[in-house]
């Protein structure tokens, strides 16, 4: 995530540090976010930009590029698949993502803030009192002739009707990151391509350029009726629901591909846009940090520098397939069959392959195999309405018993790497290393040991406590009877986790940790089961004790205010275990607020010390992204970036076929 003008000396220091701080495996340049041009509010000349007329479609359609997934899509609705805790699944983002429009978006491989339905970057926030209210106003130029796939204009009514939709409908989840009430008053339309936005305080980083700068905007000609009809339902609960059960049958979108049908348990069937307004543009990045995209007689914009020099990324927009098969698979080996036939093109796939399905696609010479660093984790969640996961030495105790260097070396023969804080190391500006690595580095003996001591200091007892045999081989004798400090025993607790099938590192994670946990008496079970399953239990607080997930991330680490603030609790919040602090809560209120990014970064480091300690989750492992494709059939711009090409949506649009 990223942005500049005439910028300040702190900002221009940060882009320095950044652009050299991330790293992508298996490419000699270093590549990383720059920043924003409107941090600050001082004013300076702006990029480049000239509008014209409506664009038109320069290419010639391909074949049909058919990507394979793991998964079904659980909805078809964007509002949903950002609203609904339910249906926020990587596998609806893969089809979704892409559909809808929005003001600003980040450049490939470098993460620049650029321009997208936008024409030019915003104007400086400024405070304006209007009526005896007090505001902290931008505004924004759009792109003229964007079209939706109804032959219908874009316009700044759409932008101002999925904010308002939002807001009165007061959606959550990932809404909340770009439609934030406690800052977002309104927007206004002054005209069809220029947006004014009114924010109630001033909006730090994380709300305006990381948050609503970024929200996707939905066809008002379409979802209007709707809305309406959802804002006569009963409670607001009852009105979300309406409008996240709403089947979008012929939805105008404005992305490369349009949706044309889904055969539930089998395919998604995507076919090309004619009208998608980027097609044939030209994107140039420069070795001295400019950026430029055009397209003739359309638009011209060049930031962050003089674009001359090298070119370090060149390329044409699409979309050149002239549709997308996403196609259903039950397993890995499944899809890696299928891609070794030539059945599909790609594998999108955020877990990794088997180490020895990786041994069999590297053999094939028609199969590309790429290795970027992630941007990502799996995590171990705990319960906080449940007991004892609402004790914060219980849950050090359980992080204690984990050998993370264990799984990941020797069970997993190095397909995975041990992670301990909220924040991946690959996102190098924001990752901390200092922060407390619970249990790292010890013995069985001194697990055992050290759990044992958390636990008693706490006041939890046993009928026959845990011991390690001298030799520390094997347990001498297992814990049995083990009460809280209320005297209640410990009831039997259940970890979700994937089943083998979808997620063979998670599932071993699963079982070692069940196993560890009943040698000190700790009574669990690792219950292996579908993700969509998991998914769907966890939104009842009642139904579950603990779960593992994993969570691909933003750039910015807002989503640490996502995650864990005490807000983010309710039905739809992304705070599915229930944590609430109210001095983390404190630091990520700040967070929200901020507007420096040195200090940012600070507060961004003592929340990742403060969970780590906390621990609402025990974060457990990320793994290198690697990807598989049909280097005899596809063609990439590029292929070296931050969380893979499966994070950029499989480069859809750019992709091209030969």
């Amino acid at each position: 995530m990223a942005e500049r003008r005439k910028m300040p000396a702190a900002v221009i220091r940060w882009a320095a540090l950044v652009v050299a701080m991330i790293v992508v495996i298996g490419c000699s340049n270093q590549l990383g976010p720059t920043v924003p041009p409107q941090i600050d509010t001082d004013g300076a000349a702006s990029p480049t930009v000239t509008p014209t007329d409506s664009p038109n479609n320069p290419l010639e359609p391909q074949g049909v590029y058919v990507l394979g997934i793991f998964e079904d899509l659980t909805t078809t609705n964007y509002w949903a698949h950002l609203g609904s805790s339910a249906d926020g699944t990587v596998w609806n983002s893969y089809v979704l993502s892409g559909s809808q429009p929005a003001l600003y978006a980040y450049s490939d491989q470098r993460f620049d803030w650029v321009p997208s339905l936008a024409r030019d970057f915003p104007t400086p926030l400024l405070e304006e009192a209007i009526n005896g209210q007090t505001y902290w106003t931008t505004e924004v130029d759009l792109k003229p002739g964007t079209r939706w796939t109804d032959g219908s204009a874009v316009t700044s009514e759409d932008f101002v009707f999925t904010l308002q939709s939002a807001l009165d409908l007061q959606l959550t989840g990932n809404w909340n990151s770009s439609v934030n009430p406690e800052f977002l008053d309104h927007a206004e339309a002054l005209n069809p391509v220029h947006l004014k936005i009114f924010f109630k305080k001033k909006p730090g980083l994380a709300i305006w350029q990381f948050g609503t700068a970024f929200m996707p905007i939905m066809s008002r000609a379409y979802w209007k009726p709707v809305i309406e009809q959802a804002k006569q339902q009963g409670s607001l609960s009852d009105q979300q629901q309406f409008l996240f059960a709403h089947i979008p049958e012929s939805e105008p979108t404005a992305g490369g591909y349009k949706f044309k049908k889904w055969e539930k348990g089998a395919f998604v069937e995507k076919s090309r846009n004619d009208d998608y307004y980027f097609a044939g543009s030209t994107v140039t990045q420069f070795a001295n940090g400019a950026y430029q995209a055009s397209k003739n007689n359309v638009f011209n914009i060049s930031a962050y520098g003089e674009p001359t020099g090298e070119k370090t990324l060149v390329y044409t927009e699409g979309p050149y397939a002239g549709g997308t098969i996403h196609t259903i698979y039950g397993n890995q080996e499944a899809a890696v069959l299928a891609l070794k036939n030539g059945d599909i093109d790609f594998i999108l796939n955020p877990n990794g392959l088997q180490k020895g399905l990786q041994d069999q696609v590297r053999d094939d010479p028609g199969i590309g195999v790429v290795e970027n660093v992630s941007n990502g984790f799996r995590y171990l969640a705990f319960n906080f309405h449940q007991a004892p996961m609402d004790n914060k030495a219980f849950r050090q105790a359980v992080a204690t018993l984990i050998d993370k260097e264990f799984l990941t070396s020797t069970v997993l023969q190095g397909v995975a790497i041990p992670v301990y804080t909220t924040v991946p190391q690959g996102n190098g500006f924001w990752y901390n290393a200092d922060v407390p690595m619970i249990g790292k580095g010890l013995t069985r003996t001194q697990r055992v040991d050290q759990s044992v001591r958390l636990l008693k200091e706490a006041g939890f007892t046993w009928e026959i406590e845990p011991r390690v045999s001298g030799d520390g081989n094997f347990m001498e004798t297992e814990g049995e009877g083990l009460r809280m400090p209320n005297g209640e025993l410990v009831p039997e607790l259940e970890i979700l986790a994937p089943s083998a099938g979808y997620d063979p590192l998670r599932s071993t994670f699963a079982i070692w940790i069940e196993r560890w946990l009943n040698e000190v008496g700790i009574p669990v079970k690792a219950k292996l089961t579908g993700f969509n399953i998991i998914v769907e239990t966890i939104s009842d607080p009642e139904a579950f004790d603990m779960y593992i997930l994993g969570w691909a991330l933003t750039v910015y680490p807002d989503y640490l205010e996502a995650f864990f603030h005490s807000r983010h609790t309710d039905e739809e919040g992304l705070n599915r275990g229930g944590y609430s602090n109210p001095e983390f809560d404190s630091l990520a209120d700040a967070l929200l607020e901020e507007t420096d990014l040195d200090e940012a970064r600070r507060l961004v480091f003592e929340m990742q010390q403060f969970l780590a300690d906390d621990l609402p989750y025990v974060v457990l492992f990320t793994t290198p992204i690697l990807e598989t494709y049909r280097s005899d059939r596809l063609e990439f711009p590029y292929t070296a970036v931050l969380d893979g090409i499966q994070d950029q949506n499989g480069l859809t649009t750019m992709v091209l076929i030969k």
